[in-house]
């Protein structure tokens, strides 16, 4: 579904765009990359909506949109292609680098003003936001996880009444498959 996006409001959620006529490619039909829809990919990615989302309220399909950045470098820096790319991830690159100074503000917190830090606001958007939650996602959470579930493996395999060779077979086979036995277990 399209929105009516005003890209000339640019405060508006939506914007219209009346495509410019392009060149009919060899053997395709005329491309909806247009000099307005780039300035439009970019508002949207100003806003902080991600690609995919960008695409559905341009109207272009999400794989086209997808072709287009990835086919930016093949076809130049003067290209409209190249140009989508920077607009979307230029604009997205501002957006994060705002997130990150309020989140340093929020975290730190400013006593002279009366703001208090706030740890929780700070964690949540690196945790959450999609181009900064692989980077800042709770590894240590991983990891408790992953320890929970081993010493539910090892406690399981203890209640079932295997032979020691039977029991040593196994943890093996769980130390080959890259996870790590609670020190002394597993042993016998």
């Amino acid at each position: 579904m399209a929105y009516d996006m005003n890209v000339e409001g640019g405060n508006s959620p939506s914007c219209h765009h009346s495509p410019s006529p392009e060149p009919v490619p060899a053997g395709g039909r005329p491309s909806k990359l247009t000099a307005e829809l780039v300035k439009a990919a970019r508002l949207e990615a100003e806003h902080g909506f991600p690609v995919a989302l960008i695409a559905d309220r341009l109207g272009v399909g999400r794989s086209t949109v997808s072709n287009w950045i990835k086919n930016a470098d093949t076809k130049g820096e003067d290209s409209l292609e190249y140009k989508f790319r920077e607009a979307i991830f230029l604009a997205d690159a501002e957006k994060c680098k705002k997130l990150l100074s309020g989140l340093q503000v929020a975290a730190a917190g400013d006593t002279a003003n009366g703001i208090s830090p706030n740890a929780w606001a700070a964690t949540w958007l690196l945790t959450h936001h999609p181009r900064l939650r692989d980077h800042f996602s709770d590894a240590a959470a991983e990891r408790r996880t992953e320890r929970k579930t081993i010493a539910a493996v090892v406690d399981a395999i203890a209640a079932a009444g295997l032979t020691p060779e039977d029991e040593r077979r196994v943890m093996l086979q769980i130390n080959a498959r890259g996870l790590e036995t609670p020190e002394g277990e597993g042993e016998g």
